[in-house]
């Protein structure tokens, strides 16, 4: 045999020490790598809770909004007055503040001769009992203070503050986090109980638990791959050599990346590790063959017969991978995109260190250190076999029918459960359940009116259109429609504003819902309105007054449920409305809707372009359509298992649970490529099927079971992550490449091998 014209091997020495100075920036860009929290990222694939997010944000002139709950059986007395007061003032001693609203500073509408004025909400001083009662009564039934300062049943009460402050940095988020919990500290008690939310707070917990995760799940990883790779190599030096090429590339990851743009969050972090793990297949296919060759070859030979065997089916299994990956990138879900283009980058960049620099650092490794490959001599037509492989190819070929009808009912059930996955996304199930930020948004959704919030539009065609009393009233009855479905919280309007301030000018401060029978007195609301920048003015119709908004509130219902809803009050609208006023829910119906259509189309474009791009290149490497269609066909038996235990178990398909599926057809592909092309070249070497067939499995069956257990060990160690979409994929996957190992290790043989 010839020695080997690959350079990385010819000259390991001069190449990898140009290698080595090459890395140095990169490594360097790797240290300068931040992990982003910004907790955006997780309403983006739940666009129902982005808008809403949106919608108030646009009201705020991005400034920083912190909300305090405060809950209390006390609230409407004199000493919970007191206590609301005390935390409000506190609040304004803060750097940045500029406005807290609170049920002790705020002010209401009344009514002063011939002119709106403005009081306090709650008085200052002194309360008689009468007036705290009839506090608590206006407060729990109007419907501009119910679900949005005070819950229906009187026992909590928020507080927000806006602020203008620069936190721009971790370490500045950080401190005001710090200044605001020292700050509430001494009003937190068991008779009034303190919880905040707000995004830049929620950024530092993202952070906190996940810092807190990777100190658990990285020490027990590593073990778990340490003792997997040690059992499958069973030599020390070729572990010592493995672990330091396995380092020196996961060092260079986050550089690259980097370099190319893309950011790395706590929702796609667990690429790295990912990208470690696939980095250790190729690894583990080269060493494993490297050992396999014949022994009384030079070492330029062993490489070059290594080479022979291993470099074509690593490409093409690289190639299906990074296709795997790619084909994440239809998505319109930025994250979830971006995972899929860093992840093929990834998987090219394995490729060349394996091929290239890594190539020359195993050379240099086996050079200093003969010992770290076993010197053995291979008879490839021997037909001897190891106990283990010959033990599972006789037990397939026994089974072959029993195994074939396992996998059709598999793949038949699977259909089934592919109509009942959990498309219902929830942002708020990103965090763990005893998350402070989950827990206050499920006590805002439980017993404050609901995070679900959606608008109808109800377009004049004219400036100023909406301020007729025909088209308040005609609105009116629209919302009160919405009301008597007895489905939604709340609900306001621009119609309903005017009610409650002619209900204020009649004299009355119920809030009564009395619309305005004279033009003039309509007028002289709207010009208070705007003289006062009235926030629920903004909120409840546009700048030039053509359009009015009706405001829907709900808890967080199944979207399917929550879009019957809405469509039923736009279909009341529409016949109620004049003609020539345009009723839309478009945007909110769009946006519900597009939210789930997102992630199935996602699903099932990657799944339709991985299948298509794989058939195709394994065509391309066997030259053969029946081989092909054999390891794809194989291969789809653990997205079977995939789909029914995530239908079974209600998982949410969401933009981290999406990827499990064109990963794990990825990797179970990579398994069968290297099975199939070790079988394919003995074929062609004159071997007879069933004897090639066990030879392959001797082979490559080591390490496509150390490479499973690798990811399997990975998956499982991702079940400790808090974020409750992570566990999902870590014990999804898990299940799913242990399937993926029987399909190739006793599926496929069934299928390739002819009956004896």
């Amino acid at each position: 045999m010839n020695g080997s014209r690959n350079p990385f091997v010819l000259f390991p020495g001069c190449l990898f020490a140009v290698f080595l100075l090459g890395s140095i920036p990169i490594i360097w860009h790797t240290t300068q790598v931040s992990i982003d929290t910004d907790p955006l990222t997780l309403l983006e694939s739940d666009e129902r809770h982005l808008e809403t997010y949106d919608r108030i944000r646009s009201f705020l002139s991005d400034d920083t909004v912190v909300v305090i709950s405060v809950e209390s059986d006390q609230i409407f007395s004199q000493a919970g007055f007191d206590q609301i007061r005390s935390i409000s003032n506190a609040l304004g001693q803060q750097a940045g503040l500029v406005d807290v609203k609170s049920l002790t500073h705020s002010v209401k509408p009344v009514r002063r001769g011939f002119a709106l004025a403005w009081e306090p909400f709650v008085p200052a001083g002194y309360l008689s009992e009468d007036q705290i009662i009839a506090i608590r009564q206006f407060s729990v039934t109007h419907p501009l203070v119910r679900n949005i300062m005070v819950s229906p049943d009187g026992r909590i009460t928020l507080i927000t503050a806006t602020y203008k402050r620069d936190l721009s940095t971790p370490a500045l988020r950080q401190a005001f986090r710090d200044e605001t919990s020292l700050l509430l500290a001494p009003f937190d008690s068991p008779d009034y109980r303190i919880r905040t939310i707000s995004l830049p707070f929620i950024a530092e917990e993202i952070s906190e638990s996940f810092l807190r995760d990777l100190k658990l799940v990285l020490p027990i990883t590593a073990l778990v791959i340490l003792l997997v790779i040690g059992f499958t190599l069973r030599s020390f030096p070729c572990l010592v050599l493995l672990l330091l090429s396995e380092v020196t590339l996961v060092a260079m990851l986050p550089g690259v990346l980097g370099l190319a743009g893309f950011s790395l969050s706590p929702y796609n972090l667990l690429l790295l590790p990912l990208l470690g793990a696939i980095n250790l297949t190729v690894l583990i296919h080269q060493l494993t063959a490297l050992r396999q060759t014949d022994a009384t070859l030079s070492l330029d030979n062993r490489f070059t017969a290594m080479l022979s065997e291993v470099f074509l089916p690593s490409l093409f299994a690289s190639i299906t991978t990074a296709v795997g990956l790619l084909s994440l990138a239809v998505s319109e879900v930025s994250h979830l995109k971006n995972f899929g283009i860093a992840g093929a980058i990834g998987v090219t960049v394995i490729f060349a260190w394996n091929f290239g620099p890594g190539l020359s650092f195993l050379r240099l490794g086996c050079r200093i250190w003969p010992s770290a490959i076993r010197l053995i001599t291979k008879n490839m037509n021997s037909g001897k076999t190891s106990t283990l492989s010959c033990w599972s190819f006789q037990a397939c070929l026994i089974r072959r029918w029993q195994t074939l009808v396992v996998s059709v009912i598999l793949l038949l059930s699977a259909f089934f459960a592919s109509t009942h996955l959990n498309i219902d996304i929830r942002a708020v199930q990103f965090l763990a359940p005893d998350s402070p930020t989950r827990e206050m948004a499920e006590m805002m959704d439980a017993r404050m009116g609901g995070i679900n919030i959606v608008q109808l539009d109800f377009d004049s065609g004219k400036p100023n259109g909406i301020n007729r009393v025909d088209f308040l009233r005609r609105m009116q009855s629209v919302q009160d429609f919405a009301e008597n479905t007895k489905r939604f919280s709340s609900t306001y309007s621009y119609a309903s504003l005017m009610a409650i301030l002619n209900g204020i000018w009649e004299g009355g401060d119920s809030g009564d819902l009395t619309l305005p029978s004279n033009p003039l007195t309509l007028g002289l609301f709207v010009i208070a309105l705007k003289a006062t920048n009235y926030p629920f003015l903004q909120a409840l119709s546009d700048e030039s007054q053509q359009t009015a908004h009706l405001v829907l509130r709900t808890i967080d219902l199944p979207s399917a449920e929550f879009v019957r809803l809405l469509e039923s009050v736009e279909q009341f609208a529409n016949k109620t409305m004049p003609e020539d006023v345009t009723v839309s829910a478009e945007a909110g119906l769009h946006t519900i809707l597009q939210a789930d259509r997102k992630i199935v189309q996602a699903q099932l474009n990657s799944l339709g372009i991985t299948l298509f791009m794989m058939i195709a290149a394994m065509m391309l490497l066997w030259r053969s359509v029946k081989f092909a269609i054999a390891a794809l066909s194989i291969t789809l038996v653990p997205l079977a298992v995939l789909a029914i235990l995530a239908a079974f178990n209600e998982v949410p398909l969401n933009s981290i649970t999406v990827m499990i599926a064109a990963l794990v057809l990825g990797i179970g592909i990579d398994d069968a490529v290297h099975l199939v092309t070790h079988w394919v070249q003995l074929r062609k070497k004159g071997v007879d099927p069933i004897t090639a067939m066990g030879k392959s499995l001797e082979a490559k069956g080591p390490a496509i079971l150390c490479t499973s257990l690798i990811l399997i060990g990975f998956s499982v160690a991702l079940v400790w992550m808090s974020f409750p979409p992570v566990q999902d994929f870590g014990w999804l996957s898990a299940i799913a490449y242990g399937a993926t190992l029987l399909a190739v290790l006793w599926g496929l043989p069934s299928l390739l091998t002819p009956r004896k």
